[in-house]
């Protein structure tokens, strides 16, 4: 991925709402019970030669995902459903997309587990962006300088450990900005 795509646009998903941010938090915690079994499905599908199912089952993935303001996950759906559709096989970067779900499944696992989540404060953004560079922290995934620095605003406000973690970053030193982000 040569752009890290944002997990859960939060701004989007309650635009989408008419502004109702407790009703966009159930609806995503409807989606994480919904498709927590996707890689399961998948393979099962796969498995019995039942592509049509497959490709059904990304797409609505993949329309689900854009409406709730999951980025990074409607953009690998759409890859998968795009290599299905040529050939009847699970892609090569099939675990890529399931790295992905999991991702977004773990972001919106931290919103339900943040009590403050349904006021219009920043913890629920604060969590999804530690989820985001967590994430492209662990993929080894290049992380634009703007992004890095506004996910690392939105979590933390000293700004010297801010400062702490850009360094890591820059060393390529991820092992100890995660450890310092997780502890």
């Amino acid at each position: 991925m040569t752009q890290t795509l944002t997990l859960i646009d939060l701004e989007f998903g309650i635009s989408q709402l008419s502004g109702n941010r407790a009703l966009l938090l159930t609806l995503l915690n409807k989606f994480s019970d919904e498709y927590r079994q996707t890689d399961d499905k998948l393979q099962q599908l796969c498995a019995s030669d039942d592509f049509d199912a497959a490709r059904a089952h990304i797409h609505t993935l993949k329309g689900v995902a854009g409406n709730l303001g999951l980025r990074a996950l409607h953009v690998a759906c759409k890859e998968q459903e795009d290599a299905l559709k040529a050939e009847n096989t699970l892609p090569e970067n099939y675990d890529t997309f399931i790295a992905v779900l999991n991702d977004t499944l773990g972001a919106i696992s931290l919103l339900d587990d943040n009590p403050d989540a349904t006021a219009p404060s920043g913890d629920a953004d604060t969590a999804v962006a530690k989820a985001a560079l967590l994430s492209a922290l662990k993929a080894n995934e290049f992380v634009p300088e703007a992004q890095l620095q506004e996910w690392l605003t939105s979590i933390f406000s000293d700004e010297a450990e801010r400062n702490i973690i850009s360094e890591f970053i820059d060393e390529l030193d991820y092992q100890s900005a995660i450890d310092r982000i997780e502890g």
